[in-house]
């Protein structure tokens, strides 16, 4: 008995340090996370990630040399202005006008020695932040859709750079100081003197319409396409696994994991993926409805071809991008042909897109087509009663695409009337007669 207490204590001073040694050892364990790193699932890209100057990239230029316009939609020349964009320091961006009137616009594109930038839709300014360098920390919330360049004072290595919006009939002027003024003067200036000339339209009240005067050459090609369903419902859906299948109909599959659904339709080659939960009201400022759309598609490799973007509604938060081709933009009645976002409470809501992309191959050897100059088509509507000049944004080349088989599609060449965001192609039957591959 007599050995009991020393024993106590013996246990309880080896109990004592057995705590403070877990003890110890719980405050400095580091958990091996190389099992966790090796079974985690690599990132799902469906196509390459782009920049943003990648899908905002003008589809016109005009240029004003005594009393001629020249002008071009060439790709390879849009690609050009954007690159000579680059770096450009942005200085004294302030307000002119309100409320520009059509004429004003119209005089400033005729003064010479001006070059005039066209955009499909209306760039929020912050989204050339990766292109321009803005003197200005805090970018107005205005946008535009056409930049006027005055390079009549270049030995100055000064430009002056006029920002137009269309919708607000906003007029913002800067000054660029270029310190490669000669270059873009070279590179981007002289060749336009080589261009194609181009008529300039004018409609009372409305600014006018820029069209090319001679026939048109342009090739009709034949593509297989690949179709990447799977991939995006991958993607789209944070748990796959869980994601049950539905047959609507003979062209109709829906998928849903009890938060979201996806329809693909295989007649339209398009799938819609909506978020009822994120549905909101709240109208998002158009600088960062763009950022977020961006965002969300680039993270995944959305824009899986040529994506453009082109329109952008603030009273539902919804942004398009249009389907292009060698600088062409991509019209059908048969398959879908732009990615539409819907962003919601702090996530996407809606996402309609096509599900398929081209092969980088052509099917068969691609056939030349002429088409009639822009001056010919503008007379055969003016000509017509169910088409007025003053309700049309513009008159473009395009590609109308068909679907031969179910992977096969055709990309004619042919003239469209764009009237409020939406195609429409001229036809011998809408023409009156036309012919030169407008059918």
């Amino acid at each position: 008995m007599k050995y009991i207490e020393p024993v106590k204590s013996v246990v309880l001073f080896l109990l004592v340090m057995l705590s403070v040694v877990l003890t110890f050892m719980i405050w400095t364990y580091t958990p091996d996370y190389k099992f966790i790193e090796q079974t985690e699932g690599k990132e799902i890209l469906i196509g390459p990630q782009k920049k943003m100057e990648d899908v905002i990239r003008p589809y016109k230029a005009i240029y004003h040399f005594d009393k001629e316009f020249t002008g071009t939609v060439s790709n390879g020349v849009m690609e050009d202005i954007m690159e000579a964009f680059k770096g450009w320091n942005v200085l004294d961006l302030m307000p002119v006008n309100n409320n520009l009137p059509a004429n004003s616009v119209n005089e400033m594109i005729r003064t010479n020695n001006c070059m005039t930038v066209f955009f499909a839709g209306e760039i929020p300014y912050s989204a050339f932040n990766s292109i321009f360098q803005f003197a200005d920390k805090e970018l107005p919330e205005t946008t535009f859709n056409r930049m006027i360049i005055d390079w009549s004072n270049y030995n100055n290595k000064d430009l002056q750079v006029f920002f137009i919006s269309g919708n607000n009939e906003v007029l913002m002027r800067s000054r660029v100081s270029l310190e490669n003024a000669n270059q873009f003067v070279r590179n981007i200036i002289e060749p336009a003197k080589t261009y194609g000339t181009f008529k300039e339209v004018e409609r009372d009240g409305f600014t006018s319409l820029y069209i090319a005067n001679d026939k048109i050459e342009s090739a009709k090609y034949t593509y297989f396409v690949e179709e990447k369903p799977e991939l995006f419902k991958n993607v789209l859906f944070t748990n796959p696994n869980n994601v049950l299948r539905t047959d609507e109909s003979a062209t109709t599959e829906k998928y849903q994991d009890g938060m979201s659904r996806m329809v693909i339709d295989s007649k339209l080659k398009s799938l819609t993926y909506v978020y009822p939960a994120a549905e909101s009201s709240v109208r998002i400022e158009p600088s960062k409805l763009l950022t977020d759309s961006f965002e969300f598609i680039n993270e995944h490799g959305g824009f899986t071809d040529d994506y453009r973007y082109v329109s952008t509604s603030t009273s539902n938060n919804q942004l398009d991008y249009q389907l292009y081709l060698h600088g062409l933009p991509i019209y059908s009645e048969q398959a879908i042909n732009r990615i539409t976002t819907v962003w919601g409470d702090n996530r996407i809501f809606r996402y309609k897109r096509p599900y398929f992309s081209f092969e980088k191959d052509i099917l068969s050897e691609k056939e030349m087509k002429e088409l009639p100059s822009g001056s010919e088509i503008v007379e055969k509507i003016q000509k017509l009663k169910n088409i007025d000049l003053s309700d049309i944004d513009d008159i473009v080349v395009g590609y109308y695409l068909t679907l031969d088989q179910n992977t096969i599609v055709t990309l004619e060449p042919c003239w469209f009337v764009i009237r409020n965001g939406v195609s429409m192609k001229l036809t011998p039957e809408i023409l009156g007669g036309v012919k030169n591959g407008l059918e």
